[in-house]
């Protein structure tokens, strides 16, 4: 009875050698040739200019409770500075309209226009008693944030500016 254990593992042992050198007994085949390469642009590529750091605006402050102080390029960069209606420039406290000093934070917000083109503000007093304080520090130097609800016939708008990104022209 010894023997058959014996004899069955003499064997079995070249059988299991020979499935394991044939990498385990599959049929599949290597690629003989290499996949095609993709067609050549029709047009070549333009390599995409580097965006500058968003918070290089922050870098002119001279005064830890004043404005911001940008470049002209910089200023015109300004978020909501070309919008037209509050669709054009949905805010959040991470990304505030963004203007220099309360008279601009007004203004901006008597120009913008309802989806039908109605205003939401007619008058500053109706700016005033639309502001709901301060929701802290945001934007993109951490100012406080201001936050407006703009109330229009197709919705009501939460506006948050920050009124400390002042260009070189702007009155604080």
């Amino acid at each position: 009875m010894r023997a058959l254990p014996q004899l069955l593992a003499l064997v079995a042992l070249p059988a299991l050698t020979a499935l394991a050198a044939c990498g385990g007994g599959s049929t599949a085949q290597p690629p003989t040739t290499p996949p095609p390469a993709p067609p050549p642009p029709s047009e070549p590529l333009t390599p995409i200019a580097p965006v500058e750091d968003p918070k290089a605006v922050c870098a002119n402050h001279p005064d830890e409770y004043g404005p911001f102080r940008l470049t002209e390029a910089q200023a015109a960069k300004r978020y909501g500075v070309s919008a037209t209606k509050f669709t054009d420039a949905p805010t959040t406290k991470a990304q505030p309209i963004e203007v220099c000093g309360i008279p601009q934070q007004q203004a901006w917000l008597m120009t913008m226009q309802c989806a039908d083109g109605s205003k939401a503000f007619t008058s500053r007093g109706q700016v005033l008693t639309s502001r709901r304080g301060n929701v802290g520090e945001g934007g993109r130097c951490d100012s406080i944030i201001d936050l407006y609800i703009a109330t229009c016939p197709e919705a009501k708008y939460e506006v948050h500016v920050d009124m400390y990104m002042c260009g070189p022209n702007d009155q604080f």
